[in-house]
């Protein structure tokens, strides 16, 4: 690791880069919580399928799937951020904070991000559009603002939530992946 940037890798044979180092320790200090770069680990998980990073505060580990070394670089820095902003907001107030609540949306938006809890399957799943069972995906994406999300089956119930707060109905379009036979897509 770098000395500017003394944050714990794991015993792990993957680490993140030197850039995403640098920037975690600026967000640390531009978070009052350098102190914190000494103590957090980060390490490189493959169990990890069903999320791209976890937090374990108490532990002050985090924990990233290694598809964001390769085929998801492009969202490495802000999975990293997200997961660091966790253990920053624990630290300064403690475990009574709500997960993405109030002080952790402050910490993203100071590290230049934009507050999401999740980041869009259709996005996790680009080159892959097939889900994990093998079963076709379905693109959930909103007519409006154009936001997707993928299941392995139709939701039908779901809605578009940025929609819906500005008093839209929010409902989607359904398509099939483009994996799929054509002319069997669904718009409810």
């Amino acid at each position: 690791m770098l000395a500017s940037a003394p944050v714990k890798a794991s015993q792990n044979a993957l680490e993140i880069p030197a850039r995403q180092q640098r920037l975690l320790a600026r967000w640390l200090r531009v978070w009052e919580t350098p102190s914190l770069s000494d103590r957090l680990r980060v390490e490189f998980s493959p169990r990890l399928r069903r999320s791209f990073g976890r937090c374990y505060q108490r532990e002050r580990l985090i924990r990233l799937t290694p598809s964001l070394l390769s085929n998801q670089s492009h969202l490495l820095t802000e999975i990293l951020c997200h997961e660091a902003a966790h253990a920053a907001v624990y630290e300064l107030y403690g475990p009574r904070c709500k997960p993405h609540g109030v002080e952790w949306q402050e910490m993203m938006r100071m590290a230049g991000y934009e507050p999401r809890v999740r980041i869009p399957v259709a996005v996790r799943s680009a080159e892959h559009p097939q889900g994990r069972s093998g079963k076709p995906l379905y693109i959930h994406r909103c007519p409006v603002c154009r936001k997707a999300r993928a299941a392995v089956r139709p939701m039908r119930r779901w809605r578009c939530q940025h929609c819906r707060r500005d008093g839209r109905s929010g409902r989607l379009v359904i398509l099939r992946s483009a994996s799929q036979r054509r002319g069997a897509s669904s718009t409810r």
